[in-house]
């Protein structure tokens, strides 16, 4: 049951005139009562240093209630540590907190459950009103644990413009964390690439707004599930991040400069989206400033934006150490009691990752400087996501039944479909799919052609398959395959490193000199060359330190890799570009030269064998791109929907047009768009119209395409982007079929925030385009009537 408004927002005598005498059964015990009253009878019971350990976290400081020689957990050092217990414990699957960023260090499905019980046993069973514990962990693209299942990352899964597969593919995420006992997960992000400098540009969905709220819904009911209560496989989504913004230079941190036209026109909408239609249950505030004040520090942002513009009910859980950044980066708080009170004015409930700020709540309350009415809306939150979770019933869980959804063999196969689905034949001349029936010599080539690349936030899939093992394992018995290295982008990590924050190693260029000859001389004795190229988990990744960087002022081929691509394409040999990449690249030599050139990606634990699938045509590759590619930097930015007066003149070095468009994407197959059909040509505000069109598998095989709808208002109050995608849909033809797809545009698809920022329609003259991508697209007239 959700609370609402008013139960939460209650002042604190309402609250606190609930019964505080202790009964034999406690009404915030029994499970058949409301949980606004088991809420209000729970904090009616509280003391003000209990009430804030529930806004507070444990992460690094696991050794407050941890046995430092054995690392096991310690009652006794418990009740030292967190005497009134604790609202949270960060990524129980760590061992020792922060080090996940450096080692391996990730617990068994055993051990992570005998932790969790543990500590779950204390706050049950040791505290004066046994509230239990909220774990959470990260799952962007799949549990960050080892074995968990590993997906593509979140541009890839986009890619295949499928949100009934990203719906599917973070249920099996929700089954495997819910199965360790965490509640809430740390995904979806809902940022932008607006600038792909930005080495967080992987965590994100794409360029687009409408897309990005799509997947992000998706994402969300596959987390939570699409009922209220959420079941016992399911687990909360946070919507990340409140509101990144583009930052300035692509840095990562770096401030957000944009107007509130451009907030809620671009960065709100998935937000949006993701609460109204997937019911989030959490938002985490971004780091860095937005139009100026910091977002944990941003009332206007949290309170009259989130919770009165945009619906938003549920929880607002910082990001790591962000309230404490408003002392040590942002500089608008002098300490962390400031900090603290600050970031509860604005309405953040809980700090994120150790609690280090709200330490201070009792003092500050105590102070007159926090009211304690904002305490209890906040821990009322809290309470709440715990009751609905079924904690207080049922506390613990069983680590067999841990390690079995772990090892449920739907995981590999879904990991698969989805790395086949989201690959994205850029170019090809018909050199693709290979014959692996046949006689052949494969030159693989480059530095992304044997491992596994699996992005940020991931975990450690028990078996990831790389581009050259796939191969290997599709290939006849005719086809020889040989590899080379080419070049190393960096030098490889020390032993345990975890490669997304690694110290980059830059390799001396003599070095790949000699690795480049090798190649050469690979492909000169070969047939074709599979050349794999793009990025690492360590020049494209969140920057977490000025040591570790991950933005970028260029957007090349990092390292001697440009050198490597020339040396190939010099050979003569026909050659197959794979991209292995985390942020759109500009390859511009090689999309020009290459025979083929595919996206894949980083592809998760299956990429290798999808990537196989579909050099080798088992897999007739359908996916799309959700973001621009540009020719350079200097084109930035390269996003598709941008407004007309954006491209009113040239560069002297000519106009600026994308590598590769939003929406394209090749297959083995052929299709043909008719006119897109309106069911009438003009409508009344406040109807709806239909769009059909028709679409035709004319070329010799079986592929999916995707149909895209876009909308132009030729005419507006305040200026619209050229084209706005407004609905798709992929769909799978065989050969010869033909099928009609339809798309109902209503009221909320032609509305915009007008000149008097006002949500409405204008009357007037739209025009309708569908086809294959943003470049290729056919029109048709629709009015808008007074």
């Amino acid at each position: 049951m959700h609370l609402s408004r008013r139960a939460l927002l209650g002042t604190a005598a309402s609250l606190l005139a609930a019964p505080a005498a202790l009964a034999a059964t406690p009404l915030y015990r029994d499970a058949k009562a409301p949980t606004v009253m088991r809420v209000r009878d729970l904090l009616g019971r509280m003391t003000l240093e209990e009430k804030a350990a529930q806004l507070c976290c444990l992460w690094y400081s696991k050794s407050k209630i941890l046995d430092v020689a054995s690392g096991a957990f310690s009652p006794e050092k418990a009740a030292a540590g967190i005497p009134n217990g604790i609202g949270h414990v960060a990524r129980p699957s760590d061992t020792a907190g922060a080090k996940i960023y450096f080692t391996e260090s990730f617990r068994t499905p055993e051990d992570t459950v005998a932790f969790t019980n543990a500590v779950q046993r204390y706050a049950v069973e040791s505290t004066r009103l046994g509230v239990p514990i909220l774990f959470h962990e990260e799952t962007a693209h799949g549990l960050a644990t080892s074995g968990a299942t590993s997906f593509p990352i979140p541009t890839a899964l986009a890619s295949s413009w499928d949100p009934e597969l990203i719906e599917e593919c973070f249920t099996l995420v929700a089954r495997q964390a819910r199965a360790r006992g965490v509640g809430v997960g740390l995904s979806p992000v809902l940022d932008l690439i607006r600038d792909p400098r930005w080495g967080r540009s992987e965590e994100f969905f794409g360029e687009d707004t409408f897309l990005a709220g799509e997947m992000a819904t998706a994402s969300v009911r596959g987390l939570q599930g699409r009922a209220r209560p959420i079941a016992k496989d399911r687990i909360f989504a946070t919507l990340k991040h409140f509101v990144h913004g583009t930052p300035l230079g692509g840095v990562n941190l770096g401030p957000a400069e944009f107007s509130e036209r451009t907030l809620r026109e671009t960065y709100l909408p998935p937000f949006q989206k993701a609460i109204s239609e997937g019911g989030a249950a959490v938002i985490m505030p971004s780091y860095n400033e937005v139009a100026g004040i910091p977002a944990h520090a941003n009332r206007a942002l949290l309170q009259q934006t989130g919770r009165e513009l945009l619906g938003f009910k549920g929880a607002y859980f910082s990001d790591y150490g962000a309230i404490d950044q408003l002392v040590t980066l942002h500089r608008v708080a002098a300490d962390r009691k400031e900090a603290a009170t600050l970031a509860m004015r604005a309405g953040v409930d809980v700090d994120y990752p150790e609690g280090d700020c709200y330490a201070h709540l009792p003092d500050l309350v105590r102070e007159g400087r926090v009211s304690i009415a904002s305490i209890d809306a906040a821990v009322a939150r809290v309470l709440a996501l715990k009751f609905e979770l079924g904690l207080f019933e049922n506390p613990y869980v069983e680590a067999g039944k841990a390690a079995r959804a772990l090892s449920d063999p739907t995981g590999p196969a879904l990991a698969r479909k989805a790395a086949q689905r989201s690959i994205v034949l850029l170019k090809n001349d018909g050199l693709l799919p290979l014959r692996g029936d046949k006689p052949l010599k494969v030159a693989v080539v480059g530095p992304n052609s044997v491992q596994a690349m699996l992005g940020g936030y991931s975990g450690r899939p028990t078996a990831p398959v790389g581009l050259l093992e796939g191969l290997k394992a599709a290939a006849g018995a005719g086809v020889v395959i040989e590899q080379a290295d080419g070049v190393w982008i960096t030098k490889p990590l020390k032993p345990n490193a975890r490669p997304e924050t690694g110290t980059i190693r830059i390799v001396p260029p003599e070095e790949n000199a000699a690795r480049i000859a090798e190649a050469v001389a690979l492909a000169q004795r070969s047939d074709v060359v599979i050349l794999a190229v793009g990025d690492n988990e360590q020049v494209t990744r969140e920057t977490v330190a000025a040591g570790f960087p991950g933005d970028r002022n260029s957007l090349g081929l990092f390292g001697d890799q440009d050198a490597l691509v020339e040396a190939i394409l010099a050979t003569k040999k026909p050659v197959v570009g794979v991209l292995i990449n985390g942020r759109p690249l500009t390859v511009t030599s090689l999309a020009q030269s290459a025979n083929a050139l595919v996206e894949a990606w980083y592809l998760g634990e299956q990429g290798g064998h999808a990537l196989a699938d579909v050099i080798f045509g088992k897999v007739n590759p359908g996916g799309k791109l959700t973001v621009s590619f540009p020719r350079s930097v200097g084109e930035l930015p390269a996003y598709y929907n941008r407004h007309p007066s954006a491209d009113t003149y040239p560069y002297v070095e000519g106009k600026r047009r994308p590598l590769f468009p939003f929406g394209h994407g090749l297959s083995f197959t052929t299709f043909e768009f008719s006119e897109p059909v309106l069911d009438r040509n003009e409508i009344r505000r406040g109807q709806s119209v239909r769009v059909s069109v028709d679409i035709t598998n004319t070329g010799a095989r079986e592929g999916d395409e995707v149909v895209q709808l876009y909308i132009t208002d030729q005419v507006s109050s305040a200026p619209r982007p050229n084209l706005e995608l407004k609905g798709f849909q992929r769909v799978s033809l065989k050969q010869g079929e033909r099928k009609t797809v339809f798309f109902d545009l209503g009221s909320d698809a032609l509305s915009l925030w007008d000149i008097d920022m006002k949500w409405t329609v204008e009357p007037g003259v739209f025009t309708i385009s569908t086809g294959p991508s943003s470049a290729q697209l056919k029109r048709i007239k629709l009015t808008v009537a007074a």
